[in-house]
């Protein structure tokens, strides 16, 4: 499971901060940190029914296809970036765990066990958000709960993602937060990435604005939705009963004086 094992150059030959992590990797980890830090603190601070709010599923739109992205990447992208690279068994996150709390884990060049279910868990946490969203819109009810269920879930995995990078941080003396920001990593034995991939980031950095803007064109916050880019689709913002018992249309006002019990 480690680039150890296919590396023949000898250690000393290697930089002492080999490139690790390929620019779309870092991109996406920015967008979605930045993405999910918004839709959250939308949906804490702001009514449910009010225009602010539909930032917050806009928000959600954006981040579900910068997973998309990554999941693509995954696949394709640089050897530390794709799954294969962090495919550990239930197993190894139990003995790396065990091997962790004794003093005796080792820094990786790339994703560790636990960091890697942390990946897995906040690619597949907001896929379910956005669809239990759209079930919510669509009127089914139940999907809230487990809505807010997965919101609390996500920011549990950020937060312990978190506390293991201060942990590793300060156990190994690797600062290894500034590894998404310059993508390199003090790792002894890895020759490192042959180049950033800067073609493939600035694809990313296109795509990202391309559907962000394309969302923006569609969006319509009088009658609360919005029209997929290239899908000939158009998804409502909110249930049809919430805009009932609002006023008669999406859209528009309660009418001041009216009461549900009249």
């Amino acid at each position: 499971m480690s680039e150890h094992s296919t590396d023949p150059t000898p250690p000393e030959a290697h930089p002492s901060r080999p490139l690790v992590w390929d620019l779309p990797t870092r991109l996406f980890h920015w967008t979605f940190a930045g993405l999910f830090a918004a839709a959250f603190l939308v949906a804490l601070l702001s009514s449910e029914h009010s225009r602010i709010f539909l930032l917050h599923m806009l928000a959600g739109l954006v981040m579900a296809f910068a997973v998309l992205l990554r999941i693509g990447w995954g696949l394709v992208g640089s050897r530390p970036s794709r799954f294969s690279a962090f495919l550990y068994r239930p197993m190894d996150l139990a003995r790396y765990l065990r091997a962790a709390f004794e003093g005796r884990d080792q820094p990786t060049p790339g994703h560790n066990p636990a960091a890697s279910y942390a990946v897995y868990a906040m690619l597949l946490l907001p896929l379910g958000l956005v669809a239990t969203g759209l079930l919510k819109t669509s009127g089914q009810d139940w999907a809230e709960e487990l809505h807010g269920a997965l919101a609390y879930g996500l920011l549990a995995v950020v937060v312990l993602h978190l506390a293991g990078l201060a942990w590793h941080s300060r156990r190994h003396r690797d600062r290894i937060a500034l590894a998404m920001v310059d993508g390199r990593r003090s790792v002894a034995g890895f020759a490192g990435l042959p180049s950033h991939r800067i073609w493939a980031g600035a694809l990313f950095l296109v795509l990202m604005g391309g559907w962000g803007f394309s969302l923006a064109r569609g969006f319509d916050p009088v009658a609360r939705q919005v029209a997929l880019p290239f899908l000939g689709v158009t998804l409502p913002l909110d249930d049809g009963g919430d805009s009932k018992e609002k006023g008669g249309h999406r859209g528009e006002p309660r009418e001041h004086g009216h009461h549900d019990d009249d």
